[in-house]
């Protein structure tokens, strides 16, 4: 028989729970409400892939701005810049720079480190996949990623964070309306109903 991996289940307290829920929410909110086609390559700027795609090693989309081969369309404007977004949500010139700075100073940090979890993803994978390392190695490698799947999400989380800080409290409103819209029609059209 098989060494089994025991995962300990760990309880989150409600209030930590709703608050990671929430910034999580914010995350995706921000990805998704680059007006209706940046979400794309604000993602390629700075996400980790998700474990399945990993797992599948399914290539990541192109960061050039074109179409990625999945109906999306070529050039994509981040929220915080997109006309139409900032009217709706009264985004003054200097919310837009600012926000604009924040993205641009915390760009390069999100990219090394998602590079790092790339390649601890791989090596990951390779393990997995050639079946013959000791488990103490594997899950030591799988630490590892985890740790830099952390500190990725870290990062962002914070860079979104200081991002949200630059609204009003009504701006806040109407965008967290804006990305509950634009993730339920996205998720009434993906036939798959996939994340």
């Amino acid at each position: 028989m098989p060494d089994r991996v025991v995962i300990p289940r760990v309880t989150i307290p409600e209030k930590v729970r709703s608050m990671a829920s929430r910034t999580a929410w914010v995350f995706a909110a921000a990805l998704a409400c680059a007006t209706p086609a940046s979400a794309s390559s604000l993602c390629e700027q700075g996400t980790a892939p998700k474990p399945e795609q990993a797992a599948r090693g399914t290539a990541p989309r192109p960061q050039d701005g074109k179409s990625d081969g999945r109906g999306k369309d070529e050039h994509r404007i981040p929220w915080w810049k997109a006309p139409e977004t900032r009217a709706e949500l009264g985004i003054s010139d200097k919310q837009s720079k600012d926000i604009d700075d924040i993205f641009q100073a915390t760009i390069p940090a999100l990219r090394a480190a998602k590079e790092e979890l790339d390649k601890l993803d791989d090596a990951v994978a390779k393990l997995i996949k050639e079946g013959t390392a000791d488990i103490v190695v594997v899950d030591r490698q799988v630490g590892q990623a985890e740790q830099a799947r952390a500190n990725l999400t870290t990062k962002r989380t914070v860079m979104l964070y200081r991002m949200h800080r630059l609204l009003t409290p009504e701006q806040r409103v109407k965008l967290d309306a804006m990305f509950a819209q634009r993730e339920a029609e996205r998720r009434k059209n993906d036939p798959n109903g996939r994340r």
